[in-house]
Order: C-alpha cells, then structure tokens, then sequence
C-alpha cells in the first residue's frame, strides 16, 4: 500500500508541477514545525528537571519555572505562526507593524493591566516575596498562595481569599524574611512590685526559650514602656524564626500569666 501511495504521489507531482511546489512546501512547513515542537517539549523537560531538583526546588523557582513554561509556549505559538504566514505568502513584515501598532493602540488603553504584568516579572525575579511568605498589604494581612504575572493571591486567616494585583504591591510589609520579634506587653498595677514584676518576665522568657529553643537570641526585658494612669506597662521581646512568631506570642503569654499568678504580681492585663 505505501508504494502504491508513492507511485500515485509521484504520478500527480508529474502531472502538476504547481502540486508538486504545494508537496514541497507543506512537507517543509511539517518538518519545521516538529523541529519547534520538539525544541518546545525539550525546553519544557529541562524546566522540569531543574525545579524538581530537591536542593533548589523551592517556591520561587517553581514559580519561575512556570513562567519560563508558559513564555516558551507562547514563543512557539507565534513562531508557527510566522513561519506558515511565510510559506502561505503573507507578508509578516506587514503584519508585524500592523500587530505592534495595535499593541500600541492597546497598551495606552491598558496600563493598568501593563503596570501589573511588569510588576508581576519584577516580584519573581527580585525575589521580593514568595509562595507560603506572610504579607500585609493595606491593611490584610495573609498567606501568600500563588504569585502569577497578574495577580497576587493571599489566604487571609479567616480562610478567604484576597487577589491583589500586582500592581499595588508597590508598598507591602513581608513578614516571612530573616526574622520576627515575638512582643508580649505586660500590664501591672501601681502596688506591684516592679523589680520583682521584671525579674519575673524575664524568667519566664528565659525559661520558654531554654526549652523549646524557638528564641534566635536572648530574651529582652527593657524595662517600663509607658504609665497609663496608676498602671505600669511591661515588654518582653525575643528574635524567633517568622514562622514561629505568633505561636511563640501565645506561649509566651500563656506562661507569663501563670507565673505572675504564683508570684501574686497584680497582673492588669496582656497584649
């Protein structure tokens, strides 16, 4: 059957030259599109490869291995298309121009949209923030979920999702770099006896820190922070990993409570 079908092949390409020309062409214009597909599928597997890599694998490079993905698709897509405009006889050069002056048309009526897409490349490239960082942004404060080119969405703590553009994380406060000071202020009464209230605060924390380990450095007790009324305000502050920050508020609390209650400090209230 295959050589029949080269017999009738070569039979019509002697007919008509012109079938012949067309043969040549969409074999040529077959052959030069898996050539890109194939790149295309080689360029997907080495992203692949190299964020699953186990030692580099992390948020950021996941991330921007998806970009790289997405902006190889798009490369191949408008290659093909180029590549069968020409060997249909259209002139890409004409189009091209007549493609950026609608781009140009189009981006004047969508700054916006333009402002967040490159917002959206400088964010994954700086490295400014990442999948799973805790950011506050005008006042919501939530886990960072997906970072796309557009949007930004963050899981606030009452379980809902906030998408911000990119655009406006011009001005956002992470809260996941380097470290975090866990502060717990201690308010007593005027009868307490503060040294005693001091010692005890620093106790507490020093104690909390030997054992959970959690503290990057020594517990700090500055001393009187404010007088409101007859009431003294107290301040305990310790470095701890970002992650650990609220967790190690709560502990904190929660033990400062107990031994001002073995020592009889007149404990007012807690932040």
């Amino acid at each position: 059957m295959t050589d029949g079908a080269s017999g009738l092949l070569a039979r019509l390409t002697q007919l008509d030259p012109a079938l012949a020309a067309l043969l040549t062409r969409l074999a040529s214009l077959a052959a030069t599109v898996l050539a890109l597909f194939l790149v295309y599928r080689l360029v997907v597997r080495v992203v692949d490869r190299v964020t699953a890599r186990r030692e580099i694998s992390t948020p950021r490079v996941r991330t921007v291995g998806v970009l790289l993905t997405n902006l190889a698709r798009w490369l191949l897509a408008f290659v093909v298309l180029v590549v069968v405009l020409t060997e249909l006889g259209i002139d890409v050069r004409a189009l091209l121009v007549s493609a950026g002056l609608v781009g140009l048309a189009i981006g004047f009526g969508a700054q916006t949209l333009v402002r967040d897409l490159i917002s959206g490349l400088f964010l994954l490239f700086e490295g400014l923030v990442s999948v799973g960082d805790v950011v506050e942004i005008g006042g919501h404060r939530g886990t960072v979920e997906t970072i796309g080119l557009r949007v930004t969405r963050l899981r606030q703590d009452d379980g809902s999702i906030r998408v911000v553009p990119n655009g406006l994380l011009n001005d956002f406060v992470n809260l996941s770099v380097g470290f975090a000071r866990a502060t717990v202020d201690v308010t007593v009464g005027h009868a307490a006896d503060l040294p005693r209230a001091l010692a005890t605060l620093r106790a507490t924390a020093e104690g909390w820190a030997g054992e959970t380990g959690a503290a990057l450095e020594s517990p700090e007790v500055p001393g009187i922070m404010k007088i409101t009324g007859g009431d003294v305000v107290l301040r305990v502050s310790v470095k701890v990993d970002p992650a650990r920050r609220f967790a190690a508020e709560l502990e904190l609390r929660r033990r400062i409570k107990e031994a001002f209650d073995r020592e009889r400090v007149p404990l007012v209230a807690t932040s």
